[in-house]
Formats: C-alpha cells, structure tokens, sequence
C-alpha cells in the first residue's frame, strides 16, 4: 500500500515538473515574439515581391491590323515574281602571289642543285703504309659493299681508305657494325659527303 502511495507521489511529481517546464517554454516564446514584433516596427519594411518597373517604353510595338493587299481575281492566274538578277561580281585579278612563289621555288631548287658537298659521316676502315693492304681492303668492300663508295688519301707516309657518304649518323652506324667484323679498327668519322651519292646508299 506505501508502495503505491510512493508511486502516485512520484508520478504526480514528474507531471508538475513537466507542466512547470512548459509553462516556461511557452512565456519565453511569447517574450521572444514581443521582441521581434518591437524590433520590427521600428525598422521600415520593404516588400520586394511589389516591385514594379514600367518597361512600356523599351517595348517593340506591333500592329494588329493585318496588311491591306488586293487579292487577284479568280479568272486570272497569279502574277510570277520577277527572277531574281543575279549580281556580277568585278573580275578577280589573277594571283600574282602564285608567280612569285614559282619564281622563288625556282630559285631555291636551282641553288639546291648547285650544292654537292654537305657534313655527314665516313667509315674509316684503314690506316697504315701498306699499299697493297689498302688495295687488298677497297676490293673487299667493292665486293661485299658495292653501295659503299671508298675514298682513299695519302699523306706519307700514310694511306687512309674511308667508305661510305652517310647523311646520317645512324645508317653510318649500321654499316659500321658490319664493317668491325672485319676489320677491327674501322671507326665513324664526321667528313664531307657528296650528297648524290649518300642518297644511293640504303
């Protein structure tokens, strides 16, 4: 029975607690409106949804009336409209640009002709004093390179058989590969190549 009483007791003081606690939840809010509402008032309200602008006068006008043309009796057939006259445009005048193009590719390719000597690479095959060594070396590569053209000097008393007129120093490369299984001393020297006949070598 005091258990119950207990019970109630408890109960009944949760419930004033909570309606107590409301009450206050509920004055504050009213006293949070009042504030508002004050500090509105004295602030002057704009209301942009009302904003209005008078574009009348940047406005195209149309008319609405519809355009008064004759309409063509029934008995005769509608008048064709005139052909259009096309207009003719001036003479082009011819391009000049073109002839002095030619002229100067003309030129460029004569000079180009002229020209038989440029840098490139030769294979240095042999050095030494021995002339039939230097024979024996030029039949070996006329036999077994007959692209490779060979070059001999001789400055005493030394002879020197160069091969070769590469424009590039890969292709030089390739060859010299070649060449060191035979000899083993050949080696790549920069020199000046006619261009003819560098363009024969594959």
């Amino acid at each position: 029975m005091k258990a119950q009483m207990y019970k109630i007791r408890s109960d009944s003081a949760f419930i004033l607690v909570v309606l107590v606690g409301l009450s206050g939840w509920i004055s504050s809010c009213a006293s949070s409106k009042k504030a508002v509402s004050r500090s509105s008032s004295s602030v002057p309200s704009t209301d942009y949804n009302t904003y209005n602008y008078d574009l009348s006068a940047t406005r195209p006008k149309y008319s609405t009336a519809a355009p008064a043309t004759a309409k063509p009796s029934p008995s005769t057939p509608p008048a064709r409209p005139a052909p259009e006259t096309r207009r003719t445009l001036p003479m082009a005048e011819p391009l000049h640009i073109n002839k002095k193009l030619d002229a100067i590719l003309d030129t460029i390719s004569v000079k180009n002709r002229s020209i038989r000597y440029a840098q490139g690479y030769r294979i240095q095959v042999y050095v030494g004093d021995q002339r039939a060594e230097v024979d024996r070396v030029k039949r070996f590569t006329y036999q077994n390179f007959p692209e490779l053209n060979p070059y001999t000097t001789y400055r005493q008393p030394t002879y020197r058989l160069k091969v070769g007129d590469f424009m590039r120093r890969l292709d030089a490369e390739r060859y010299l590969a070649q060449l060191r299984q035979q000899f083993s001393s050949a080696t790549l020297l920069p020199d000046r190549i006619e261009i003819r006949r560098s363009l024969s070598i594959k």
